[in-house]
């Protein structure tokens, strides 16, 4: 009786966390990306957590900041996948440290999901790597669409000099013909720029009709006022990098009326993302429309936890990676139908998207 009512006083032992491992770049060169996304992924592990977790397990991260270092991310994961209660991976903010936990992914078979897109055909066939970003040939083809909607037929292009400016390019000039445009001038610059004049000025000459900004903040931002200030005055569009707040800070009126292929209108939600943006609002209260970084960061976590329900204790990283290779889902920032042949998501999960009187609405 005494050892019964004892046992009564002793706690219930809790529940195991289901352990995530997070690589994500907050300081270096590419910080802005990593931390945009890390508000997403906060949101989503407490509203998971809240509700119970996964089968009354917490979510829990063991979260490393990788410095936008490929080196120090491939080093973090690989301590990651050593650890055996680790059953997943989320991370790479862009494409070179994506590549390297990629890398480290497939070897390890631990399956990894990112916030990023393809940065080389080979990566289609990574059987552990899962991507958020839509495929940048797709991103390439609704620039195109657009300006063909709108009777645009020369385009000037200004691009990063990295690996993502080179993506931009390839698909631009590889497509430019099938939308009836012409690509008639290309300049590039490097993320470190902060004055753009004479590559503009060149653009300028061309007489494009329609500027494809192919960049990142916070060089795009004053890249936009550079344009603005040489009297550059036609319509311009920028992919995902620049769809955040600071586009409308630095570029100030000269962001005004861009065009970003983008994933999300924080303030124009769409039916699959309420809920983000209601959780996103209440988190940020001063900053109440999020951007697509934060919302493919909430997806990294919901779609590991989609993966986690859909498969059975106990947990293991194949199960896990199985999971998430058959996933049909529609989420805050993407629509991702991943398959045998496929790791990356639908095109249908671009909105095209556009800053009005300082807010990213959708493009009418």
């Amino acid at each position: 009786m005494w050892l019964a009512a004892m046992g009564c006083l002793v706690p219930a032992r809790a529940a195991e966390p289901i352990r995530i491992g997070s690589v994500i770049d907050l300081t270096g060169p590419v910080a802005p990306l990593g931390q945009f996304g890390k508000r997403g992924i906060d949101i989503a592990v407490a509203e998971v957590n809240a509700a119970g977790g996964v089968r009354g397990r917490p979510i829990e991260l063991v979260a490393m900041n990788s410095e936008s270092k490929p080196d120090l991310a491939a080093s973090l994961a690989l301590r990651l996948a050593a650890r055996e209660d680790v059953l997943a991976l989320i991370g790479g903010s862009f494409g070179a440290t994506q590549l390297a936990l990629g890398s480290i992914a497939q070897k390890e078979k631990i399956p990894l999901v990112s916030p990023t897109g393809y940065v080389n055909d080979d990566q289609r066939n990574w059987r552990y790597v899962f991507f958020t970003l839509v495929d940048f040939s797709d991103t390439a083809k609704m620039m195109l669409a657009y300006a063909k909607s709108k009777g645009f037929k020369r385009i000037g292009l200004i691009r990063l000099e990295r690996e993502y400016g080179e993506l931009g390019s390839k698909y631009l000039h590889q497509f430019a013909g099938d939308y009836g445009t012409e690509i008639v001038a290309e300049e590039r610059a490097g993320d470190g720029d902060r004055d753009f004049t004479a590559q503009l000025t060149k653009v300028r000459e061309a007489k494009p009709d329609f500027l494809v900004v192919w960049f990142a903040n916070p060089g795009g931002a004053l890249l936009l006022k550079n344009a603005r200030q040489l009297g550059i005055r036609v319509p311009m569009i920028a992919p995902v990098s620049m769809d955040n707040a600071a586009t409308v800070k630095v570029g100030g009126p000269a962001a005004e009326g861009l065009l970003i292929a983008s994933q999300i209108a924080g303030s124009e939600a769409l039916d699959r993302q309420k809920q983000f943006v209601e959780g996103y609002r209440k988190a940020n209260p001063e900053a109440p429309n999020p951007n697509t970084f934060e919302a493919i960061g909430y997806d990294l976590v919901k779609i590991v936890v989609a993966a986690l329900e859909k498969t059975s204790e106990p947990y293991t990283r194949e199960k896990v990676r199985d999971a998430i290779g058959t996933l049909n889902y529609a989420g805050a920032g993407t629509v991702a139908r991943y398959s045998a042949t496929k790791n990356d998501p639908s095109a249908e999960t671009i909105v095209l998207t556009q800053i009005s009187n300082g807010q990213f609405v959708l493009a009418k």
